[in-house]
């Protein structure tokens, strides 16, 4: 029987309990493998997925890359990836690539290396509630760092402070208490576990991030802070920025190491939370071929804005300084309209004019750098402005830059 063939009768079985791991790293991939598990596996069911991504940036559902993404920074980077891994020179240039794509649940922006764990809990929605799974992801945690907690937000933290006084210390059962202190504003909980959740009729999604041992800890704010943010007026949900920290303290080891170690540990809750053996593990050496189908819908960007990513229906990005005016209504990545006049302009009716006719319903994502479709074109006013706003639209849209280099 095929790898396919076995895959499909394991996920429409009438069995309770499954555990699915995948050891493909392409992040369009293991969305696609959990979005056929959503569709496809038996309603009665509860699977756990588990599956660790390549460099990513993955937006929720309704949320505006523009908002959430410094695209510029992206564009610029190279991932840090495992040493381990032994790539092709062609297969590492493509991998090495921050990839953008958006899933089809809601939540935030998130990011996601090779030290970041990402699982899945597909149940029936009868027995679904958004701190269960959570709890139990604190429980395998709780075996390497005893900080771990759920919050308010049914997000996962550490605790930074002070180990408490015995007397104050909670139930070590308690899965939304721990033994160290926090807050007091310099004592902040920092976040390691973001989550997301989808609802159907017939099945629930609860999935979320583990960052064990992220490499890119330091820089992930930076790619998620977008320079276009003060700027743009748009539709769509903004993500709740918060201070993230990683799960394990041994910086040193490997990402590898510690993300086996914590997928047992995932594991092994998830059959003590069910009474279940090992024998409703599935590992998944190679990518099943059902849900490769579905993978056209979570289309992967290295760096830049594409089509399936411009489903937000509206932005505008404005900015006024000095005598500098720029106004863009984009819709669908569409260019609509346009009011530019830079600041020696004298005719800014007519400037105007001269923009919009260059910029109106130009594609965002055809348009390689602003500076390139201005170069050598009579706009008006000083060469020098229509660098700076060449070089303004490069920096907030995620352009290269040309005329303003």
């Amino acid at each position: 029987m095929s790898v396919a063939a076995r895959f499909s009768r394991a996920v429409t079985a009438p069995v309770k309990h499954h555990v699915y791991v995948s050891q493909c790293q392409d992040v369009a991939t293991n969305l696609s493998i959990e979005h056929y598990l959503f569709q496809k596996s038996h309603p009665e069911s509860t699977v756990l997925f588990l599956y660790v991504n390549r460099p990513c940036i993955v937006l929720g559902r309704n949320q505006n890359p523009w908002l959430e993404v410094n695209h510029s920074l992206v564009r610029r980077t190279t991932a840090s990836i495992s040493p381990l891994r032994t790539l092709s020179d062609r297969d590492r240039q493509q991998d090495d690539k921050i990839k953008i794509i958006r899933r089809r649940s809601g939540g935030g922006t998130v990011f996601h290396d090779l030290g970041n764990l990402n699982f899945s809990i597909i149940c029936p929605p009868a027995s679904f509630h958004r701190d269960k799974y959570a709890e139990m992801v604190v429980q395998a945690i709780r075996k390497t760092n005893p900080r771990a907690r759920v919050n308010e937000r049914h997000d996962i933290v550490l605790d930074p402070g002070e180990l408490l006084n015995a007397v104050d210390r909670p139930d070590p059962e308690d899965t939304h208490r721990t033994a160290y202190a926090y807050g007091n504003g310099t004592l902040e909980p920092r976040k390691v576990s973001g989550s997301a959740y989808k609802l159907s009729r017939l099945r629930a999604l609860h999935h979320g991030t583990c960052l064990f041992n992220s490499p890119n800890i330091s820089g992930i704010s930076d790619y998620l802070r977008s320079p276009a943010r003060p700027y743009v007026k748009a539709r769509g949900v903004e993500s709740v920025r918060s201070p993230i920290a990683n799960i394990s303290v041994h910086q040193s080891e490997s990402p590898s190491s510690t993300i086996q170690s914590l997928r047992g540990q995932i594991i092994q809750a998830f059959i003590h939370k069910h009474n279940l053996n090992s024998n409703h593990l599935y590992p998944l050496s190679e990518p099943p071929s059902p849900a490769i189908g579905l993978k056209e819908h979570h289309k992967c960007t290295s760096g830049v804005i594409d089509a399936k990513l411009l489903e937000i229906p509206q932005i505008s990005a404005g900015r006024a300084e000095l005598e500098t005016r720029i106004y863009l209504k984009i819709k669908s990545g569409i260019i609509i309209s346009s009011q530019i006049s830079t600041s020696t302009t004298l005719h800014p009716d007519a400037e105007h004019r001269a923009f919009n006719a260059i910029l109106q319903d130009q594609k965002i994502i055809g348009i390689k750098s602003f500076g390139d479709l201005f170069l050598g074109v009579e706009i008006g006013g000083r060469e020098e402005d229509i660098r700076g706003v060449a070089a303004w639209l490069d920096l907030m849209l995620g352009k290269e830059g040309s005329m303003n280099e």
